[in-house]
């Protein structure tokens, strides 16, 4: 005996809202997998380490990025000043800050990774200048270019007697500098490098030196917020990651292909 057709109609739309349930489950489980093996991290534009228009984002998100690809996860990077990464990654806007070098105060904020890179930070000079140093006090005659926001070295960043003059990018310091607003800007090697070669044009490329010796090697880190549910789960994650690009020769063959 056959079904009368209104029930059988209703059955099919029974059907139809049920099967578009399911789908509708499915995406919302396949997008919610995809975001929780999705990373967001920000920090400042520090080329070469770290730059909206660097490839592939620069030195530090390849090997990051590297390190949680081969733990299924993929990154999404964020640029801002670094005062605000710090902020926003405390009050867990975002997953991390990239490129955080260690302090006993940040350790106790941020869950910090292993460590991925060193940067060695040194004082550039005027060319044919005789600034130098061998100890704090040796400073002391000279205004020195800061970042706001960077950690140089505990006794050089707790040094008040020091004449320190703060602005928000490494550039604006070696400007200070060419115009003989500073005798000495701190700040890592290889970023004053890539300032002279890529950023300074004309006269005043060539003009600033680095000197010995180094005020600091640090070692980089990923800061984890705190603020954030799952983020103890990324930093395993990453560290592990870390370990696999370590021992299969993934992160030589990066720093390699940037001359480090």
């Amino acid at each position: 005996m056959a079904k009368p057709k209104k029930i059988t109609g209703e059955i099919q739309i029974m059907n139809r809202i049920l099967i578009t349930f399911i789908i509708s489950i499915l995406l919302l489980t396949g997008q919610s997998h995809a975001a929780e093996k999705t990373v967001s991290l920000a920090s400042v534009p520090w080329p070469p380490y770290y730059g909206q228009y660097l490839p592939n984002y620069g030195i530090g998100p390849e090997v990051v990025t590297a390190s949680f690809e081969s733990m299924g996860y993929r990154v999404e990077y964020h640029f801002m000043a670094w005062a605000r990464v710090l902020k926003e990654v405390k009050d867990g806007k975002y997953d991390g800050a990239c490129n955080a070098y260690y302090t006993d105060e940040r350790a106790k904020i941020y869950m910090l990774s292993e460590p991925y890179m060193e940067s060695s930070i040194v004082f550039f000079r005027r060319k044919g200048s005789k600034y130098s140093w061998t100890n704090l006090e040796d400073l002391k005659p000279y205004r020195i270019g800061v970042v706001k926001g960077y950690a140089n070295s505990p006794e050089f960043d707790a040094a008040n007697f020091l004449k320190k003059k703060v602005s928000s990018r490494e550039i604006l310091n070696v400007k200070k500098l060419l115009l003989k607003q500073c005798e000495l800007v701190v700040m890592d090697k290889f970023t004053g490098f890539y300032i002279n070669d890529v950023k300074l044009f004309g006269h005043e490329r060539n003009v600033i030196e680095a000197i010995d010796p180094p005020l600091m090697v640090n070692r980089m880190y990923v800061a984890f917020s705190r603020a954030v549910p799952g983020t103890s789960v990324k930093l395993d994650i990453f560290n592990r990651g870390l370990d696999k690009i370590k021992q299969n020769g993934k992160l030589d063959e990066i720093l390699k292909s940037h001359g480090m």
